[in-house]
């Protein structure tokens, strides 16, 4: 399950740095999710909302920003509980280079001193400090960010100090772990799902190769590519 327990950018009316919920309410939650044999990811953007999840054991955490009125702020007493405890982090990179920022993008960096450059700083602090990083993008939420760009995540994985065998780890292997499908998927082995993406090129000497892609294979099954002016197609049956 997902919880919401800071702000977010992109919501109107909505403040990033607050606390939803408090870090009570939080351990309840996640007390009550893993009775029932439940994980909880929780979207937190703020210090204060990062620091309530990791209290309350988590299992994964959405952007985990820890934002500040001063901007970033990442305890190392933070990182080490967050790598301690195995709690997933999921950065939520991606974007189209050279894209604008979304207008509430541009005033979060206004009023909390936030930048790109910062933020590649922060994930490379949580890579180095053990924190497991998962590729996502949270694509859809506005033109810098349409659906499809997951590729640009990892490539951001790569900038932000991972290597390119560690960042595809994190789109593949690591993202079926946190999504607790790594028993079915995420790696080539003999009796998981045969899921592919087949490039031309190599990533680990050149990430941006994995927008050179030859074929998709899910379940074994290829799947119909968009020609350059259509749209996706499903599967034949």
């Amino acid at each position: 399950m997902k919880m919401v327990v800071s702000g977010g950018a992109m919501t109107a009316g909505s403040d990033l740095l607050s606390l939803q919920y408090s870090p009570a309410e939080v351990a309840i939650v996640v007390r009550e999710a893993h009775r029932v044999g439940l994980p909880v990811t929780a979207h937190a953007h703020s210090l204060a909302a990062v620091q309530a999840c990791v209290s309350a054991g988590v299992d994964g955490i959405e952007h985990c920003t820890c934002l500040t009125e001063r901007g970033l702020c990442t305890p190392p007493a933070l990182v080490e509980a967050l790598a301690v405890g195995g709690v997933m982090v999921c950065p939520i990179f991606g974007r189209i280079p050279g894209s604008v920022p979304s207008a509430q993008a541009m005033q979060v960096s206004a009023r909390t001193g936030l930048t790109v450059a910062g933020r590649f700083a922060q994930v490379a602090g949580l890579h180095r400090g053990g924190v497991l990083l998962v590729s996502g993008s949270d694509a859809g939420i506005h033109p810098g960010k349409p659906h499809g760009v997951l590729r640009y995540s990892v490539a951001e994985h790569v900038q932000a100090g991972m290597t390119a065998v560690e960042a595809l780890a994190s789109a593949t292997s690591v993202a079926a772990l946190a999504c607790g499908l790594a028993e079915r998927t995420g790696r080539l082995r003999p009796g998981l799902d045969a899921d592919l993406l087949v490039v031309d090129g190599d990533p680990i000497r050149d990430i941006t190769d994995l927008a050179r892609v030859r074929a998709v294979l899910l379940h074994g099954r290829r799947v119909r590519l968009p020609d350059v002016t259509g749209e996706p197609r499903p599967p034949r049956n």
